[in-house]
């Protein structure tokens, strides 16, 4: 099914609810006060399919798309293997573009490459990792929407002049931490949850607290509901305390 189609389906699914009980709450990003628009020329299918989505507000966490509704032809699973853990709005991508100041980018365990994509779409010099090929990566449908280079982990200690961004690294896993002890740069970008959530491992969080310093996080991150999280720039200390 095409996203047009899909998209299509989004819209029945709200005409037959509407006047039901049960969805009061729930409401389109679209055309609401929480929208962001598309840049024009820029292709974000993921962001275009999840405006659409019924939304609720979330007490702390701000909007939030309800990815499980029932009914509806698309949802959290089928959107997360497809695209991204991580949802990429327009204002996210503004925000990196600020944070790097013109800096490149390397992402390890990018996946499917779709936030390397949409960096790559606002002119951003961007490389993207993945060791497994897409055929074989389970956390993906086998699409790929950016060149990927074959490599683990350790492949961030190749690029210190470049911005290192994780997304959403895989619960319990070391590889995060492998990534973040490999790399020699001094500028992180950290997509997930915080620790003792869904994301990384204990070695993880405990470097990054040990050795780096919160700059900045995205205000316009949209994250699915029952699943929070955050996107944000951490510094490297100039001096860390000792291990």
């Amino acid at each position: 099914m095409t996203v047009s189609a899909e998209l299509a389906e989004i819209h029945q699914w709200w005409v037959r609810r509407s006047g039901l009980t049960g969805h009061a709450a729930a409401f389109r990003i679209a055309d609401s006060a929480y929208d962001q628009v598309t840049p024009s020329g820029v292709d974000n299918p993921y962001w275009e399919i999840v405006r659409q989505l019924p939304s609720v507000r979330v007490a702390g966490e701000s909007i939030c798309p309800d990815g499980f509704a029932r009914g509806l032809p698309v949802g959290h699973h089928l959107l997360t293997k497809r695209y991204s853990w991580a949802i990429p709005s327009p204002g996210d991508i503004v925000w990196l573009t600020q944070i790097l100041a013109g800096r490149g980018l390397v992402e390890i365990g990018a996946g499917s490459g779709y936030w390397a994509w949409q960096a790559e779409q606002a002119g951003i010099d961007a490389i993207a990792y993945e060791p497994v090929s897409s055929s074989t990566n389970t956390f993906t449908d086998g699409t790929e929407y950016s060149a990927i280079r074959r490599d683990g982990p350790t492949a961030a200690r190749h690029h210190p002049d470049r911005a290192l961004l994780l997304c959403w690294p895989s619960h319990g896993d070391p590889w995060a931490n492998n990534a973040l002890h490999a790399y020699t740069g001094d500028l992180l970008i950290y997509i997930g949850q915080v620790a003792g959530g869904r994301c990384a491992d204990d070695g993880f969080f405990q470097l990054l607290t040990r050795e780096w310093t919160p700059i900045g996080s995205s205000t316009h991150h949209v994250t699915w509901r029952h699943t929070h999280s955050t996107m944000t720039a951490y510094r490297r200390r100039t001096e860390t305390p000792p291990r």
